[in-house]
Protein backbone atom coordinates (compact mmCIF):
# COMPACT_ATOMS: atom_id res chain seq x y z
CA UNK A 1 0.00 0.00 0.00
CA UNK A 2 1.25 3.46 -0.90
CA UNK A 3 0.35 6.67 0.94
CA UNK A 4 1.32 10.03 -0.58
CA UNK A 5 1.27 12.76 2.04
CA UNK A 6 0.12 16.32 1.43
CA UNK A 7 2.99 17.79 3.48
CA UNK A 8 6.21 16.64 5.08
CA UNK A 9 4.79 17.56 8.47
CA UNK A 10 1.93 15.11 7.90
CA UNK A 11 4.41 12.28 7.35
CA UNK A 12 6.35 13.21 10.49
CA UNK A 13 3.23 13.47 12.63
CA UNK A 14 1.73 10.16 11.49
CA UNK A 15 5.01 8.23 11.68
CA UNK A 16 6.64 9.88 14.71
CA UNK A 17 6.80 6.65 16.71
CA UNK A 18 8.69 4.92 13.90
CA UNK A 19 11.04 7.85 13.32
CA UNK A 20 11.81 8.01 17.03
CA UNK A 21 13.12 4.43 17.02
CA UNK A 22 16.37 5.67 15.40
CA UNK A 23 16.57 9.47 15.78
CA UNK A 24 20.04 9.81 14.24
CA UNK A 25 19.04 7.91 11.10
CA UNK A 26 15.75 9.79 10.80
CA UNK A 27 17.22 13.22 11.52
CA UNK A 28 16.99 14.48 7.93
CA UNK A 29 13.27 13.66 7.84
CA UNK A 30 12.82 15.81 10.94
CA UNK A 31 14.94 18.66 9.59
CA UNK A 32 13.80 18.84 5.95
CA UNK A 33 10.29 17.43 6.16
CA UNK A 34 8.54 20.61 7.39
CA UNK A 35 9.84 22.49 4.34
CA UNK A 36 7.83 20.27 1.98
CA UNK A 37 4.49 22.07 1.95
CA UNK A 38 3.43 21.60 -1.70
CA UNK A 39 4.62 18.16 -2.83
CA UNK A 40 5.05 17.32 -6.50
CA UNK A 41 7.02 14.76 -8.52
CA UNK A 42 10.34 16.32 -7.42
CA UNK A 43 9.66 17.09 -3.74
CA UNK A 44 7.52 14.45 -2.08
CA UNK A 45 6.82 12.37 1.03
CA UNK A 46 5.56 8.79 0.73
CA UNK A 47 4.86 5.78 2.95
CA UNK A 48 5.04 2.25 1.54
CA UNK A 49 3.56 -0.57 3.64
CA UNK A 50 3.40 -4.35 3.32
CA UNK A 51 2.14 -6.66 6.07
CA UNK A 52 2.64 -3.97 8.75
CA UNK A 53 6.19 -3.35 7.56
CA UNK A 54 6.75 0.32 6.75
CA UNK A 55 9.23 2.16 4.56
CA UNK A 56 9.22 5.98 4.51
CA UNK A 57 10.53 8.02 1.58
CA UNK A 58 11.16 11.73 1.34
CA UNK A 59 12.83 13.82 -1.32
CA UNK A 60 13.63 17.53 -1.05
CA UNK A 61 15.43 19.11 -4.00
CA UNK A 62 18.43 19.03 -4.50
CA UNK A 63 19.01 16.17 -2.04
CA UNK A 64 18.89 12.42 -2.49
CA UNK A 65 15.80 10.34 -1.81
CA UNK A 66 15.80 9.58 1.91
CA UNK A 67 14.68 6.11 2.92
CA UNK A 68 13.89 4.97 6.46
CA UNK A 69 12.29 1.84 7.82
CA UNK A 70 11.93 -1.77 6.68
CA UNK A 71 13.31 -2.78 3.25
CA UNK A 72 10.44 -5.23 2.63
CA UNK A 73 8.03 -2.68 0.97
CA UNK A 74 10.80 -1.38 -1.34
CA UNK A 75 9.23 -3.27 -4.27
CA UNK A 76 5.98 -1.31 -4.04
CA UNK A 77 7.83 1.96 -3.54
CA UNK A 78 10.18 1.45 -6.50
CA UNK A 79 7.33 0.51 -8.85
CA UNK A 80 5.19 3.43 -7.72
CA UNK A 81 7.97 5.97 -8.20
CA UNK A 82 8.93 4.69 -11.65
CA UNK A 83 5.37 4.24 -12.96
CA UNK A 84 4.43 7.77 -11.91
CA UNK A 85 7.62 9.52 -13.09
CA UNK A 86 8.83 10.69 -9.69
CA UNK A 87 12.35 12.14 -9.55
CA UNK A 88 14.72 9.87 -7.64
CA UNK A 89 18.37 10.67 -8.50
CA UNK A 90 20.38 9.53 -5.43
CA UNK A 91 19.38 7.30 -2.53
CA UNK A 92 20.28 7.81 1.14
CA UNK A 93 19.60 5.58 4.11
CA UNK A 94 20.76 2.40 5.80
CA UNK A 95 22.72 -0.11 3.74
CA UNK A 96 19.93 -2.68 3.91
CA UNK A 97 17.24 -0.32 2.63
CA UNK A 98 19.30 1.46 -0.03
CA UNK A 99 20.87 -1.79 -1.21
CA UNK A 100 17.42 -3.33 -1.68
CA UNK A 101 16.09 -0.29 -3.52
CA UNK A 102 19.19 -0.05 -5.75
CA UNK A 103 18.92 -3.74 -6.67
CA UNK A 104 15.25 -3.34 -7.59
CA UNK A 105 15.82 -0.27 -9.75
CA UNK A 106 18.61 -2.11 -11.54
CA UNK A 107 16.80 -5.40 -12.14
CA UNK A 108 13.42 -3.93 -13.08
CA UNK A 109 14.30 -0.63 -14.73
CA UNK A 110 17.96 -0.87 -15.72
CA UNK A 111 18.93 2.04 -13.47
CA UNK A 112 22.23 1.31 -11.76
CA UNK A 113 23.46 2.82 -8.51
CA UNK A 114 26.73 2.63 -6.61
CA UNK A 115 27.48 3.51 -3.00
CA UNK A 116 29.30 6.86 -3.26
CA UNK A 117 29.46 7.76 0.42
CA UNK A 118 29.51 5.53 3.49
CA UNK A 119 29.06 7.56 6.65
CA UNK A 120 29.10 6.74 10.34
CA UNK A 121 27.02 8.66 12.86
CA UNK A 122 29.09 9.37 15.98
CA UNK A 123 28.15 11.01 19.26
CA UNK A 124 29.89 12.32 22.37
CA UNK A 125 28.39 12.99 25.77
CA UNK A 126 31.48 13.75 27.89
CA UNK A 127 34.15 16.44 27.86
CA UNK A 128 37.61 14.98 27.20
CA UNK A 129 39.85 18.07 27.11
CA UNK A 130 39.57 21.82 27.71
CA UNK A 131 38.31 24.23 25.04
CA UNK A 132 40.81 26.30 23.08
CA UNK A 133 40.85 30.07 23.75
CA UNK A 134 41.92 30.64 20.11
CA UNK A 135 38.61 29.40 18.72
CA UNK A 136 36.15 32.21 17.97
CA UNK A 137 32.85 33.05 16.32
CA UNK A 138 33.26 34.64 12.86
CA UNK A 139 31.84 38.05 11.89
CA UNK A 140 30.09 39.41 8.83
CA UNK A 141 33.49 40.34 7.40
CA UNK A 142 34.33 36.62 7.27
CA UNK A 143 31.37 35.66 5.07
CA UNK A 144 33.30 35.54 1.74
CA UNK A 145 36.04 33.42 3.30
CA UNK A 146 33.51 31.06 4.93
CA UNK A 147 31.73 30.64 1.59
CA UNK A 148 35.01 29.81 -0.14
CA UNK A 149 35.95 27.28 2.56
CA UNK A 150 32.49 25.73 2.38
CA UNK A 151 32.91 25.22 -1.35
CA UNK A 152 36.25 23.49 -0.70
CA UNK A 153 34.58 21.31 1.95
CA UNK A 154 31.84 20.25 -0.49
CA UNK A 155 34.39 19.34 -3.15
CA UNK A 156 36.64 17.47 -0.71
CA UNK A 157 33.73 15.39 0.61
CA UNK A 158 32.32 14.61 -2.83
CA UNK A 159 28.96 16.12 -1.94
CA UNK A 160 26.36 17.45 -4.35
CA UNK A 161 25.38 20.45 -2.21
CA UNK A 162 25.77 24.03 -3.37
CA UNK A 163 27.16 26.95 -1.37
CA UNK A 164 24.36 29.03 0.14
CA UNK A 165 25.75 32.46 1.16
CA UNK A 166 22.43 33.51 2.65
CA UNK A 167 22.30 30.34 4.72
CA UNK A 168 25.83 30.95 5.99
CA UNK A 169 24.91 34.51 6.93
CA UNK A 170 21.77 33.37 8.75
CA UNK A 171 23.69 30.77 10.77
CA UNK A 172 26.89 32.76 11.33
CA UNK A 173 26.66 32.47 15.12
CA UNK A 174 26.77 28.67 14.85
CA UNK A 175 30.23 28.67 13.21
CA UNK A 176 33.49 28.40 15.08
CA UNK A 177 36.83 29.22 13.45
CA UNK A 178 40.51 29.45 14.23
CA UNK A 179 42.93 31.81 12.48
CA UNK A 180 46.59 31.78 11.52
CA UNK A 181 48.61 34.04 9.20
CA UNK A 182 45.61 36.34 8.79
CA UNK A 183 43.39 33.52 7.47
CA UNK A 184 40.63 31.31 8.76
CA UNK A 185 42.50 28.03 8.67
CA UNK A 186 39.89 25.71 10.19
CA UNK A 187 36.13 25.85 10.73
CA UNK A 188 33.15 23.87 11.95
CA UNK A 189 29.51 24.64 12.69
CA UNK A 190 26.67 23.25 14.78
CA UNK A 191 23.09 22.74 13.73
CA UNK A 192 19.90 21.39 15.32
CA UNK A 193 19.43 17.67 14.83
CA UNK A 194 17.24 15.38 16.93
CA UNK A 195 15.59 16.61 20.13
CA UNK A 196 18.55 15.58 22.28
CA UNK A 197 21.54 16.69 20.24
CA UNK A 198 23.30 19.31 18.16
CA UNK A 199 25.14 18.15 15.05
CA UNK A 200 28.66 19.29 14.17
CA UNK A 201 29.19 19.70 10.44
CA UNK A 202 31.24 21.52 7.79
CA UNK A 203 34.50 20.57 9.49
CA UNK A 204 37.25 21.81 7.17
CA UNK A 205 40.92 22.79 7.43
CA UNK A 206 42.96 24.42 4.69
CA UNK A 207 45.37 21.86 3.13
CA UNK A 208 48.51 23.79 4.10
CA UNK A 209 47.49 23.83 7.76
CA UNK A 210 46.46 20.21 8.25
CA UNK A 211 48.21 18.02 10.78
CA UNK A 212 48.66 20.94 13.18
CA UNK A 213 45.64 20.18 15.42
CA UNK A 214 43.57 23.15 14.21
CA UNK A 215 40.53 20.97 13.48
CA UNK A 216 40.95 19.24 16.82
CA UNK A 217 40.78 22.55 18.68
CA UNK A 218 37.76 23.80 16.74
CA UNK A 219 35.75 20.56 16.99
CA UNK A 220 36.60 20.02 20.66
CA UNK A 221 35.63 23.59 21.59
CA UNK A 222 32.34 23.31 19.71
CA UNK A 223 31.69 19.91 21.30
CA UNK A 224 32.25 21.38 24.77
CA UNK A 225 29.83 24.24 24.03
CA UNK A 226 27.17 21.74 22.98
CA UNK A 227 27.70 19.62 26.10
CA UNK A 228 27.57 22.79 28.20
CA UNK A 229 24.06 23.38 26.87
CA UNK A 230 22.97 19.99 28.14
CA UNK A 231 22.91 18.41 24.68
CA UNK A 232 24.76 15.51 23.06
CA UNK A 233 27.24 16.35 20.28
CA UNK A 234 26.83 14.31 17.10
CA UNK A 235 28.47 14.28 13.68
CA UNK A 236 28.83 12.17 10.55
CA UNK A 237 32.18 11.00 9.24
CA UNK A 238 33.25 9.24 6.06
CA UNK A 239 33.76 5.62 7.07
CA UNK A 240 36.73 5.44 4.67
CA UNK A 241 38.56 8.45 6.17
CA UNK A 242 40.83 7.01 8.88
CA UNK A 243 42.30 10.42 9.80
CA UNK A 244 38.93 11.95 10.67
CA UNK A 245 37.80 8.78 12.40
CA UNK A 246 40.86 8.76 14.66
CA UNK A 247 40.43 12.46 15.44
CA UNK A 248 36.82 12.11 16.52
CA UNK A 249 37.43 8.92 18.48
CA UNK A 250 40.25 10.64 20.38
CA UNK A 251 37.77 13.39 21.34
CA UNK A 252 35.35 10.89 22.84
CA UNK A 253 33.02 10.34 19.87
CA UNK A 254 31.71 6.79 19.46
CA UNK A 255 30.05 5.21 16.44
CA UNK A 256 26.28 4.75 16.83
CA UNK A 257 25.00 3.76 13.37
CA UNK A 258 25.79 4.06 9.68
CA UNK A 259 24.18 5.57 6.59
CA UNK A 260 25.06 5.44 2.91
CA UNK A 261 24.43 7.55 -0.18
CA UNK A 262 23.97 5.79 -3.49
CA UNK A 263 24.35 7.63 -6.80
CA UNK A 264 23.49 6.65 -10.35
CA UNK A 265 26.34 5.27 -12.43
Amino acid sequence: MITVYETGSDLIRENKALLDTAPLLSVFFMLDGPAITHPDKVNYVIRAERDDRVLLAMRAEPYSLLLFGDPEPADELADFLMRNDYTVKGLMGSESVCGRMAALLDSRYGIRYREALAMDFMQASEQTEPSSPDVETPTDADLPELAALTECFIIDCGLTDEVDPDGIRASLDSYRVIRADGLIVSMAKSAPSADFDLRISSVYTRPGYRGQKYARRVVNTLKNEILGRGRTATLTVDRNNPISNRLYESLGFVRVCSIGEYRRD
